[in-house]
């Protein structure tokens, strides 16, 4: 920071360092992540670190805005159309995007494998790219310096910056003193090699292609191969009530059809 700029920073500039502090920054950490575990090929937990991030991303942009984030937990539509409904501005995914943000709702958070699931490779692209999106939002946008009372005519400014640059080049994306640039930035971060493998998004040069193997992973839940055991499991680990109804409903239509796992 420049010392001739330095003014005290108000409340509101405090609130803003918190919602950035406990929201974008550990959501560029769960992102970073979620890359580590698409590249060793361990579908769970990037679908759980993507829910994460995607989760903490939304809820900054809330946060930064002064809407409440309470009773989200990891409802992330919810987030998405709060956001929508309650800012002066909007979030309009593509539908790449919006598909992904689907997977996860789908997925649920599912820690235990008690859905079946399934994920191609080149989702980590879809990702990347909402990733890329969100975090733009997710900076104080209705100041200029960090100390300014709030202007809803900076903040229209800005989104309308945001909009235009959302076709590229991805570097012009990049957020200003972010977790993700500082690893960007520094060669010898040893989270750096997870953030730049096959990322079109943050690299140092543009990058107008990225190599992948092309893959496919999928998993059966035991609930899916044996649902007729959900009761007796139930009296041993925890199986949300919807899960357990997903069973009995799937017994029924094997005894009717005589549907095979």
């Amino acid at each position: 920071m420049n010392p001739s700029t330095w003014r005290p920073p108000t409340d509101h500039a405090r609130i803003n360092q918190f919602a950035i502090a406990c929201f974008r920054d550990t959501a560029d950490a769960d992102y970073i992540a979620a890359r580590a575990a698409m590249r060793a090929r361990l579908a769970g937990p990037f679908l759980w670190s993507a829910l994460h991030s995607i989760e903490k991303y939304l809820k900054c942009i809330l946060m930064l805005n002064r809407q409440s984030t309470i009773g989200l937990k990891h409802k992330i539509a919810e987030a998405l159309d709060r956001i929508n409904a309650s800012l002066p501005f909007a979030i309009r995914l593509d539908p790449a995007e919006q598909e992904f943000v689907d997977r996860l709702v789908e997925w649920n958070g599912d820690r235990y494998l008690l859905q079946s699931y399934h994920l191609f490779d080149s989702e980590l692209l879809r990702l990347d790219r909402l990733v890329w999106k969100l975090r733009q939002y997710c900076q104080p946008l209705d100041v200029v310096h960090y100390a300014d009372p709030p202007s809803p005519q900076v903040l229209a400014s800005n989104i309308k910056r945001i909009e235009a640059g959302m076709s590229g080049p991805a570097q012009a994306g990049h957020v200003p003193a972010g977790k993700l640039e500082q690893i960007l930035a520094d060669r010898k971060h040893a989270s750096r090699d997870a953030l730049v493998w096959a990322n079109a998004w943050y690299c140092v040069k543009p990058r107008t292609k990225v190599w992948f193997t092309r893959g496919f992973q999928g998993v059966n839940s035991p609930l899916w191969l044996y649902p007729e055991l959900a009761g007796q499991v139930a009296l041993w680990m925890e199986i949300p009530k919807s899960v357990l109804e997903g069973a009995r409903q799937l017994v029924d239509r094997r005894k009717r059809t005589g549907e095979k796992p």
